[in-house]
């Protein structure tokens, strides 16, 4: 595939694994230097060391995106390895720990952390990349959503909340962006097949009767737990191309939108 990146430069966050890692490699693999931000050292320095015996250029970056500070440290680095940065990917994120409480045992804190976690830090990234972005009269910035922002479930209140503000912040700052020759849109992946997914579907298996086999398990859990109608669990490798997409100039007409990628389990129309 070429997507017309070659030459250029992205800020990857949460790049060690999953579908930060897959867009990392997915970029790198269009020519794009790649920043490729993680708190695991050892997970991150791994997939920079694939890109670049695959021919690619990647840096490891490490953050702590809770600390303000911090974030603005990852945003000096990644310009300084990279020269400039002219794809922001807002890949990580997650639940603070206690976030699979429900309303009555989740405090403001935990609340608090889960914002941090997935959206303090993305603006905080768009308030020190996006200007250069502007000043060049062309830039794009992906977060990733949810589908959890879309269809929230009551176990998890504050993730859910955390994932529409994002989709919220792409459609504010696609306005304050009008005209500049920079997008931001988010994407929102349903049920992806990480390997912490992969794990845990294999753990539960033997009590669910799904056998050994991982052909079956996923057909079973897809459709019987999950009611998937694309029958199947998504791969972050089909996130990490849309998001590469949505980097491309193919992809200029489309600013402030959530494209949602579930494999049909939310069946709204916008």
């Amino acid at each position: 595939m070429n997507l017309q990146l070659s030459g250029r430069t992205a800020l990857v966050t949460g790049g060690s694994n999953g579908i930060g890692a897959a867009t990392a490699r997915f970029l790198a693999a269009e020519g794009v230097a790649v920043g490729v931000h993680g708190r695991h050292a050892e997970r991150t320095e791994g997939v920079v060391g694939e890109i670049r015996a695959s021919g690619g250029a990647a840096h490891a970056l490490s953050a702590e995106l809770l600390d303000e500070a911090e974030v603005d440290r990852l945003a000096d680095e990644a310009l300084a390895v990279l020269g400039s940065v002219d794809i922001l990917v807002c890949n990580a994120g997650g639940r603070a720990p206690l976030a699979s409480l429900g309303w009555e045992e989740s405090s403001l804190a935990n609340w608090r952390a889960t914002f941090e976690m997935n959206v303090h830090y993305s603006v905080r990234l768009i308030q020190r990349l996006a200007p250069a972005m502007r000043a060049r009269g062309h830039g794009r910035i992906v977060l990733v959503s949810s589908a959890a922002g879309l269809q929230p479930m009551g176990n998890q209140p504050d993730y859910g909340a955390a994932k529409a503000a994002l989709m919220s912040l792409a459609v504010s700052t696609s306005k304050w962006l009008r005209g500049t020759g920079v997008t931001i849109n988010a994407v929102s992946p349903g049920a992806t097949l990480t390997d912490q997914l992969r794990g845990y579907l294999m753990k539960i298996a033997p009590e669910k009767g799904w056998g050994n086999d991982w052909a079956e398990i996923e057909r079973r859990a897809a459709n019987e737990m999950m009611k998937i109608p694309a029958g199947c669990f998504g791969r972050p490798e089909q996130v990490a191309s849309l998001i590469g997409w949505l980097a491309s100039p193919w992809a200029s007409f489309v600013t402030g939108a959530d494209i949602h990628m579930d494999g049909g389990v939310i069946g709204t129309l916008t």
